[in-house]
């Protein structure tokens, strides 16, 4: 089983890489400098959610909710900014997405629904209370410095939130590879009956991961309305769906229990460079989402015949 794994990681890798190459050698528009680091600004916001939902797919669980959150935590933070808050957006919207994944934990840990349903049921309530909050009007705000820190800006040539990006992935694989939680999180995805055996709080992780992905789709929220300097209720709706399948591509296994950080980036890229490649050859969107579906069918397959 090793070696398989190491041979379907291995092919994940050089199919990343043929990719890359065919794109630089076959569309000018891909190598452009400008078209880099928009591939950049984009897995920023992506890669964020991918590695939230690594967690809670560790754990077997699933979170349906995640682009709605951050839509609705960019909608608070827009709001506060455009009524004077200043720099108190920023926990405003923060604590709007760890209130949603508390939400999201309560029902899942406490009220024993199943999290397909309970994230379902927080999207829609998200989405409601964006569209509220807006009016169906997308909010302007004037935040120059703030929109620096968290988007427009640059450190070294790097963009503001890829810097965010690289911060997050250091913390979370941190905490996923090198702490007890980390371990208590893959022990309790392997089997939360035999994770209760040997006396861990079972509850009280589960609860933490939904809480820390709300609070990073809180994030997710400040690094959108800064890149385009406004808020919408639907801004960054359908990003779970992504954010899935990065986390599959990159071989965490739905099942919970197996699963790495580096691996999701990988998925990251891959999503982050065929979005951006379908997006320049001006392929039809509904076939977009045909061609990333095929892609998820064929990765899980190869992660099973890895299994075995």
């Amino acid at each position: 089983m090793t070696r398989a794994r190491g041979l379907a990681d291995a092919g994940l890798l050089l199919a990343f890489g043929a990719l890359v190459l065919l794109l630089l050698l076959w569309s000018p528009a891909f190598r452009a400098p400008e078209n880099i680091m928009n591939i950049g600004r984009g897995v920023a916001i992506l890669g964020l959610a991918a590695f939230a939902m690594t967690f809670v797919i560790l754990l077997a669980e699933i979170d349906l909710s995640v682009g709605a959150v951050a839509s609705a935590s960019g909608v608070v933070a827009a709001l506060a900014l455009a009524g004077g808050w200043g720099w108190l957006a920023v926990p405003a919207a923060l604590l709007a997405g760890a209130a949603f994944g508390v939400l999201n934990g309560l029902l899942t840990v406490h009220a024993a629904v199943p999290s397909f349903i309970a994230t379902l049921v927080s999207y829609f309530i998200a989405q409601g209370a964006a569209l509220t909050l807006t009016g169906g009007q997308t909010i302007l705000f004037e935040a120059p410095t703030l929109r620096a820190a968290f988007a427009t800006g640059s450190v070294l040539g790097l963009n503001a939130a890829l810097l965010w990006l690289l911060a997050a992935f250091a913390v979370l694989w941190w905490l996923l590879a090198r702490t007890r939680f980390g371990a208590h999180v893959h022990a309790v995805g392997g089997g939360a009956g035999s994770a209760r055996m040997l006396g861990l709080a079972v509850d009280r992780i589960r609860l933490l991961v939904f809480a820390g992905t709300g609070a990073l789709m809180g994030l997710v929220g400040l690094i959108l309305i800064s890149r385009i300097g406004n808020a919408r209720s639907d801004g960054a709706v359908g990003l779970e769906f992504d954010a899935i399948a990065a986390v599959v591509i990159g071989g965490t296994a739905l099942s919970g229990g197996r699963g790495s950080l580096p691996r999701t980036a990988l998925g990251v890229l891959l999503i982050g460079v065929l979005n951006n490649a379908l997006a320049i050859l001006d392929v039809d969107y509904n076939l977009q989402q045909v061609i990333k579906g095929v892609l998820v069918v064929l990765v899980v397959l190869a992660d099973r015949w890895a299994r075995r």
